[in-house]
């Protein structure tokens, strides 16, 4: 239960809950896949319970998990990239530690999806304003603990940990390319080697 603790006092005290994440060893793996999986859940709550006055996608037509893939995805690429450019900085974080400060930043995240999906059943198109108040408070609040946890695990002033943020979402992009320009070109080498392959198979 103590463990249970440590995500909920980081919404109240961030800088000293990271500090007791990395330096005193409180964080733990476990918790942090924990909050993880308490994430996705919600949002594939959402995606599918949200009301039509807030989402007006057919939940038959959506893919949840093509979209919790998604944000796993998004959430490992953002940690190699802040991992890679924090290591050349002078940053004190290893990559875990990353992972884990990210992953116990969303606790805002699963606070807020669930109560205002259930909200948005209650509401008048006009009422829409408060369900997305309700999640751009968290998503504010999970930008601001990411933040902060990134100042701490890394040791970094504000100033440096917000140049490297930057720097993060370019490499980010970069990986994106490299990846994209990789499976692009897997994909028109198969083709090839499938089309020589056809043509030996029919002579």
């Amino acid at each position: 239960m103590k463990l249970l603790k440590l995500p909920l006092y980081i919404i109240t005290n961030p800088f000293d809950g990271f500090y007791a994440m990395k330096f005193q060893k409180e964080g733990k793996f476990r918790i942090a896949f924990l909050n993880l999986f308490l994430v996705l859940f919600s949002y594939a709550i959402n995606n599918q319970y949200a009301a039509l006055v807030v989402n007006p996608q057919n939940p038959l037509e959506m893919n949840s998990l093509a979209q919790v893939m998604t944000i796993i995805v998004a959430l490992i690429l953002f940690c190699v990239s802040n991992w890679s450019v924090t290591s050349l900085t002078d940053g004190e974080g290893r990559f875990k530690e990353i992972f884990m400060a990210v992953c116990y930043a969303m606790t805002p995240l699963i606070l807020t999806i669930i109560p205002a999906t259930i909200l948005s059943n209650f509401l008048s198109r006009e009422e829409a304003g408060f369900y997305v108040m309700i999640l751009s408070v968290g998503v504010a609040y999970f930008v601001f603990l990411v933040f902060a946890g990134l100042v701490v695990v890394h040791n970094y002033s504000a100033s440096k940990a917000l140049l490297t943020v930057a720097f993060t979402f370019i490499a980010l992009i970069i990986i994106v390319f490299l990846i994209t320009l990789m499976l692009t070109l897997l994909q028109q080498l198969w083709t090839f080697v499938y089309s020589i392959y056809t043509e030996l198979m029919f002579r």
